[in-house]
């Protein structure tokens, strides 16, 4: 009986443990919590184009800030001017000059997946409402920073 039992046991421990463990665990997608920097409008006398941009460096930071702050001193209303880069990226996303302060443009969400990141957002307004005046609706916020590539849709 007891050679039944060590034979029965080691069967056990060289097939029972066969769930191939080595294929890894299907990625799933993660939903990243924005920092919010700033969202606002800008003048549109800024002459600063229409854009979907990633900032993972202090000079392209420094360089927007000042392209923003070129007539009205906005960034003094940031959340935040000095970034860590070594642990952050910037993402902004900047609409076009608009007629009037009925528009706006937001960030939805943002989605990591397996190859990338996807970020949502959406522009809104009514040409025929609002206050006349121009406008360019701007949102910036901070992530953590990763290598995969950052869409905009």
């Amino acid at each position: 009986m007891k050679t039944f039992f060590l034979t029965f046991m080691c069967i056990i421990m060289l097939t029972g443990c066969n769930d191939d463990d080595s294929s890894p665990a299907p990625f799933e997608p993660v939903t990243i919590t924005p920092i919010l920097i700033s969202k606002n409008y800008l003048s549109g006398g800024e002459n600063i184009p229409q854009q979907n941009t990633v900032i993972s460096n202090q000079t392209d930071w420094n360089n927007l800030i000042t392209q923003m702050n070129s007539i009205n001193n906005v960034s003094n209303n940031f959340a935040e001017i000095n970034i860590d880069f070594t642990n952050y990226i910037i993402l902004l996303v900047l609409d076009r000059v608009r007629p009037n302060s009925s528009y706006d443009i937001n960030i939805d969400s943002i989605i990591e997946y397996e190859e990338n990141i996807i970020v949502d957002f959406t522009a809104t307004g009514d040409p025929l409402n609002g206050f006349t005046g121009i406008r360019q609706p701007y949102h910036i916020v901070k992530i953590p920073r990763s290598s995969k590539p950052v869409i905009f849709q």
